[in-house]
């Protein structure tokens, strides 16, 4: 039987989590391109480069896992992760408000409705919230947006640093794929 490999872009802006998840999850030591940053961002490292990590799905089925900076002028990286997607995975920062600037340039960029890539997006950094509400109003303008660029997907609270939560977005994506066979088998 022929190894599978699949890749999982993980995007989003900056200090939503990325690298978190990738070493969360990833089964070897997972390759990071951090460096200091050299303006306020509100932390002290950034992405520079692709985050590589990788997750054995079945003994034949290896996933790759992109973790890609989130500033558009890394978008050259985006253009060499994007062909072949298993998996898009779009983090979004939990604060006052949604950055919906970023979320808009993503699925502009990435168009998962027309690439039939599947879609999720994790709201991290959920802790702040000061009540479950908030995170769910927040998640419903990350909807209306998706619903714009006619992209379905499910938004869901996530914690990067904890891997059982990252893993059950694997869980979403792996469902994600099961319906779409079931679709084109049953419509063509």
């Amino acid at each position: 039987m022929d190894n599978l490999y699949k890749k999982l872009a993980i995007v989003g802006e900056v200090g939503a989590g990325k690298t978190a998840l990738i070493g969360s999850i990833s089964e070897i030591s997972p390759f990071a391109t951090e460096e200091r940053s050299s303006v306020d961002i509100g932390k002290a490292f950034t992405t520079v480069g692709i985050d590589y990590g990788r997750l054995t799905l079945a003994d034949n089925i290896a996933l790759g896992l992109y973790g890609l900076p989130g500033q558009k002028r890394f978008s050259m990286l985006w253009d060499m992760v994007k062909q072949g997607l298993w998996g898009l995975l779009i983090l979004v920062r939990y604060g006052d408000s949604l950055n919906s600037h970023d979320l808009k340039e993503l699925l502009n960029f990435f168009d998962p409705d027309q690439h039939d890539i599947p879609c999720v997006v994790g709201i991290t950094h959920c802790d702040l919230a000061p009540d479950a509400g908030l995170i769910d109003q927040f998640a419903a303008k990350a909807q209306d947006i998706l619903m714009d660029y006619g992209c379905i997907a499910p938004v869901l609270p996530l914690d990067p640093r904890c891997s059982e939560s990252s893993l059950i977005l694997l869980e979403i994506f792996d469902t994600l794929h099961e319906t779409e066979a079931v679709e084109e088998a049953l419509y063509g």
